[in-house]
Parts: C-alpha cells; structure tokens; sequence
C-alpha cells in the first residue's frame, strides 16, 4: 500500500480510499494505524469529534488579578481543513509573561476565545498544508485547545496568532518550509533524542535567545568575568549554564538567599547572589574584584545599574528584555539603544555604556532566525556532554491549564525556569 493510500484511510476511513484490488492491504492497515508511532509521539488514526477548548470568561481588571474564575471550558465541532491546512493534536505550550496582560481589555484574547499565542508542539493528524505532513511533529502558535487548526502560511488571517514573518525573510522560509520564524517540522533526530518539554525550553525561544545572545556577545573566553540576571528564570538559567561551558567565571542572581543559592548547586554557577540583599554592592564587588567584561541582562532597573557600574572598558552587554517582549511578533525597527531602554535599561546605564565603549546587544531573537538550525546542533551537543540541562516546570492535564496560567502570577509557588502546560498525560 502507498504512502498516499495510508493517509486516506487515516483521513477518511477504511473504503473510502481502497479499491478492490487493495481491501485487504486498507484493511490491515486500518487495523494497525492507531498503533502507529510517528517522530516520536503515538497518534491514532480517528480522532474525537469535539475539542475542547478553555475560553476567556472575563477580562483581567485593573487589579491585574487573574484567578480561576476567568475561565471556561466549552465544547466545539472538530473543524475540517481546508486546502493550505492542517489539523494538529496540540500536546505542549509555554505560558509566556505576557498571558495575563493580553487578557485584559483591549487585549488580543477576546471574551468568548481562546489565547492562541502559545508558543505550542503538536502533531499533525490530518493535512492539506504544503509543509505540515500527517505525523509531523511541529511548533505553531496554539490556544488552551485539544485539536485546532494550523497553516505553514501564517499570512492567512484565518489562521492562529502571532509569530508570523514578513517574506522578505527568505532564508527563514527556505529552511522552514513556512513563513514564519517559530512555526516549522521538528528534525527526527531532535524527536529521538529530547522529549516535546526540553524541545520547547531548550529549543524553544528560551534557549535560542540565550544562544544567539552568547554568540554575539562573544567569543566568551576562559578569562571573562560574567553576570547573568535572571538565572533562575528561562532564558538566563540557559545563558549562565553556556557561558560556564565555555569556561568563564559566571554569577548568577536570585529573589532571596534560597533562590541564589539555587543557581550555585543545579547550575553550577561559580557564585549566587540575592539581588535583593540590602548588601548588594558590597558584595557585587567582592564577586568581581576586577571587574565585569559580560552582562546578560533580563530585568532592567537596579539591578542592571549596581552590575553597569561594575563594567569593564570594551564590555559586552546583552539586553533581552522581559519575556513579554521576547514573543511579541513584530521586531523592534528602533535602535539597538533605542530597543534595550524599552527593556528596562535606565539613562545611568545608558551614560555607562557610551563612556566606556562597552557593545550593547539588543533585539528580538526571532532576528536571528536563519540560524535555528546552528543553534540546535550546538546546543544538542552541550546538552548530550552534560553541560547544559533544561530548567521547567510541566503542569500535567488539560483540565488543569486554568491553574498553570494562574499559578504564573499568584505568587503561591515560585518556579525556576519555564512554566509549560502538557494538555495529554502522557507523552
């Protein structure tokens, strides 16, 4: 039986496609499809005729307070594909910053819809799209749904949310096969060897901005004195964790003497401080006697001043801002200057900057998107010598997705690293 005639069956029963000559062939095939494993994941061949999908109930106040009570599960008909579509079994999404934000009036999540900006994994189980292949495992933009559907042309204003690219982005789309920057097939060899939640932390817009951030601040070299913010969140726990494989002296910061302590013992930073510590100069400088040659920075504000003051002549300094504007789909036209004071950097650290020629590198890391595939294999390479490892927290269950979001921002658990939800059990 061809390839074709496989996926028919899988798409529209046994007879539909199957003449005479090939009933027993369809047959056996429609037996032993739902038994199919395809990149990794199991799918099989009939799909429910409802998803189910967690919708905005009301919008966020002014309060900024987001509970339970702004969400609502409803039923709908499973939407049928048209040509230039696929349909996917959504399995995994990170909850980014800005979740809570586009919830509130005005926002781009609507009452009655669903936030369809999650940076998702899914796997195609039916498809008329040019790129997306039935078992394909892919990224796309996904809301708080079960099934949905997705197009490698995200030009189409019928089709999901965000992360779309303009077309002069041509080597993007040569090596995507789509026109976006985060909406591509993962590599079988990326399925063999890392699970749907370290694709999407490591691999995902956590761990390339922590690359591309490193490699254009670099070489990072043995000798250079580093301080990472953020180490215990998402992009700065993968930035820290590659600076110190090249051999560097690294500092990482957390709130409190737990979490500084934290970032010594599971990611091996040389040392941990507490941004918050009424002491923090004091003790910056005894971390760095001679000075700081490299800042990643993720916060802004004081602290990011306490650390620019400390600056070397001809430093480095990467500003990735917050995470709400490492996923926003438009990218930044300003300034290098102009983009990191949007980030959160002061006219102190400015003034520092320009006086001591220190290179500031600041932008989205869609930008660099051409180069996702260097990215994997270098990171894949620190991940399989140990010395990287993915820093998340999985919230297991469809049915639980309110509380993950929730759980973001109530401030009742602290997490390190990325927050993702997996909507199956099991993977």
């Amino acid at each position: 039986m061809t390839t074709d005639d496989t996926s028919s069956v899988s798409r529209r029963g046994l007879f539909s496609a199957a003449g005479k000559g090939t009933l027993v062939a369809s047959i056996a095939t429609g037996i032993t499809a739902p038994f199919r494993s395809l990149g990794g994941v199991a799918w099989a061949a009939e799909t429910p005729k409802k998803v189910q999908k967690w919708v905005l109930a009301k919008n966020v106040g002014d309060d900024n307070k987001l509970t339970l009570d702004h969400f609502k599960l409803v039923e709908e008909p499973m939407p049928q594909i048209k040509q230039g579509e696929a349909l996917v079994k959504v399995l995994l999404c990170n909850i980014h910053a800005n979740t809570r934000n586009l919830m509130k009036a005005g926002g781009s999540t609507k009452v009655g819809e669903t936030d369809k900006t999650n940076y998702s994994i899914a796997q195609v189980l039916q498809s008329r799209d040019k790129t997306f292949k039935e078992g394909n495992t892919i990224t796309c933009a996904g809301g708080w749904n079960t099934y949905q559907t997705t197009s490698s042309d995200l030009s189409r204003e019928d089709v999901g949310a965000g992360h779309g690219a303009p077309h002069e982005f041509a080597l993007v789309e040569e090596q995507n096969g789509t026109n976006s920057r985060t909406a591509y097939v993962f590599r079988p060899v990326m399925l063999k060897q890392f699970k749907p939640d370290v694709l999407m932390d490591v691999y995902g817009t956590s761990g390339l901005t922590a690359y591309y951030g490193v490699r254009e601040c670099g070489p990072i070299m043995p000798r250079d004195r580093i301080a990472v913010a953020g180490t215990t969140g998402s992009v700065g726990a993968m930035a820290a964790q590659i600076c110190k494989a090249k051999g560097a002296y690294v500092v990482g910061f957390g709130g409190g003497p737990e979490r500084a302590k934290w970032v010594v013992d599971n990611l091996g930073m040389d040392v941990g401080l507490d941004y918050r510590d009424k002491d923090l100069d004091a003790k910056l400088k005894a971390a760095f006697p001679e000075g700081i040659d490299v800042y990643v920075d993720g916060v802004g504000g004081p602290l990011s001043e306490a650390v620019a003051k400390l600056m070397n002549r001809d430093g480095r300094y990467f500003s990735y801002g917050g995470a709400a504007k490492i996923y926003q789909d438009e990218q930044p036209k300003a300034s290098m200057m102009a983009t990191a004071k949007e980030y959160g950097m002061t006219d102190l650290i400015e003034k520092i900057i320009k006086e001591r020629h220190i290179k500031l590198e600041a932008w989205n890391q869609a930008v660099w998107s051409q180069d996702r595939i260097e990215a994997e294999n270098k990171l894949s390479q620190l991940m399989n010598t140990g010395k990287l490892k993915a820093v998340n927290n999985v919230v297991k269950g469809f049915d639980n997705i309110p509380k993950g979001v929730v759980s973001q921002y109530d401030g009742v658990k602290e997490y390190y690293g990325k927050l993702q939800l997996q909507y199956v059990d099991e993977i």
